[in-house]
């Protein structure tokens, strides 16, 4: 089969390229994926895939009905990007101004358009049905991300999904390596925003108001001391402020500021902690001296947790399809926030990350006005997806 799926992606790997190209260059912010939608609708039709749509309004779902008996397996490919301005210099450059792919969800989506291609011609190798399920707003995580909404208008059901796969480029990892971890995954993501009121008055007499810009720089301190001073040294979290605003003029002390920023833990009552100790250093600073603190805190993306038995039967299908030295035992769970979370959550799951760093050469990190990646990922990717997918349909058993 490894030489099967080999010729068949190898193939189409021209076509592949050719659709992470259009898309990079059409990209569409959260919740607005119109025309990535309509483009993956099309290309499905094409391939004669039944075809389903209205999940968070774009979210699209291939079937593929395999010819032997088995589970259903659920592929998930992002297809959001980002508002930011690409600073490339790639000739399939962004046309929509402010929106940048630069993430790797055009090369997900992209790929899952290659995995469908594939497949049709593959029908005979699966057992059970394969369903690709193409997800909007993964970047989302202000508004709860689009996994869980998909979930809701029930992605998982008719037919059933089993087990579920996921992948995320990864710059980090070497090109062409795929890796995984039973486990905690990837980080649970929880933005939050601090609004501090005071007392505005001229920056002369400070004395008479209550300088919120002050308070606020306490809270920005005394919020280092949560993960230093009520965090088991032996579990991990990160709090980060990335947003102080406040004041319009020099020689005027503002009547409010407002504070963006985000925690990342990797364990549910970690989380719940970092929360309780958060709120209650901004009400009782800002308390102490003298203004008032709100805390609007979102309990978004939770830890991603892959199944054992699931990331097992993955890692043998990289093994297999590209040798023992492509696969990569992930040692530790990364910071990052993923949506997939849900997914897993839901049914047992795997979610791996693709290799694509370069030695000698700046490997940008995703959210980065020059990310990019090497084109050869593509290829790889979907052939991981297909040979993991089958894999779990001859191996995996719902009880």
């Amino acid at each position: 089969m490894v030489q099967k799926i080999n010729e068949m992606v190898d193939s189409i790997e021209d076509w592949i390229i050719e659709q992470r190209r259009y898309l990079h260059m059409h990209p569409e912010g959260s919740k607005y994926e119109y025309e990535t939608s309509n483009k993956i609708v099309k290309e499905l039709t094409k391939l004669g895939i039944e075809v389903r749509t209205g999940y968070y309004n774009t979210g699209v779902v291939g079937i593929i009905r395999g010819e032997k008996e088995g589970p259903i397996v659920g592929l998930r490919f992002d297809m959001d990007a980002l508002e930011m301005e690409e600073l490339t210099d790639v000739p399939y450059k962004s046309v929509n101004k402010g929106f940048m792919h630069s993430c790797g969800h055009d090369g997900h989506t992209a790929m899952g358009l290659g995995v469908a291609k594939a497949l049709t011609k593959m029908k005979e190798e699966i057992h059970g049905t394969i369903k690709l399920i193409f997800q909007p707003a993964e970047e989302d995580a202000p508004n709860g991300g689009g996994a869980q909404h998909m979930i809701k208008d029930g992605v998982l059901e008719n037919p059933k999904v089993h087990c579920m796969v996921g992948m995320h480029i990864w710059p980090q990892v070497e090109l062409g390596v795929l890796g995984s971890r039973p486990g905690v995954m990837m980080a649970a993501s929880d933005p939050f925003v601090i609004k501090i009121t005071g007392k505005g008055v001229h920056a002369s007499l400070p004395n008479l108001g209550v300088d919120p810009i002050v308070i606020g720089s306490q809270i920005v301190n005394n919020i280092q001391t949560i993960v230093s001073r009520n965090i088991d040294p032996f579990e991990q979290a990160v709090i980060s402020i990335g947003v102080f605003k406040g004041g319009t003029r020099y020689n005027v002390i503002p009547e409010s500021v407002r504070l963006e920023g985000t925690v990342r833990s990797f364990d549910d009552k970690v989380r719940e902690e970092v929360y309780k100790r958060l709120k209650k250093i901004v009400e009782d600073t800002a308390s102490a001296l003298g203004g008032k603190g709100e805390l609007d805190y979102k309990f978004t993306y939770p830890p991603l947790i892959n199944d054992e038995k699931i990331v097992k039967i993955a890692k043998e299908s990289i093994i297999d399809m590209f040798g023992k030295e492509k696969y990569l035992d992930v040692p530790r769970p990364a910071p990052g926030g993923e949506d997939f979370a849900y997914f897993a959550k839901s049914v047992p799951s795997v979610f791996m990350f693709l290799g694509s760093g370069e030695e000698g050469k700046e490997n940008h990190p995703p959210h980065s006005p020059y990310f990019n990646f090497n084109e050869k990922v593509l290829a790889i990717g979907t052939k991981a997806f297909i040979k993991t997918a089958i894999n779990l349909g001859r191996s995996f058993y719902a009880e």
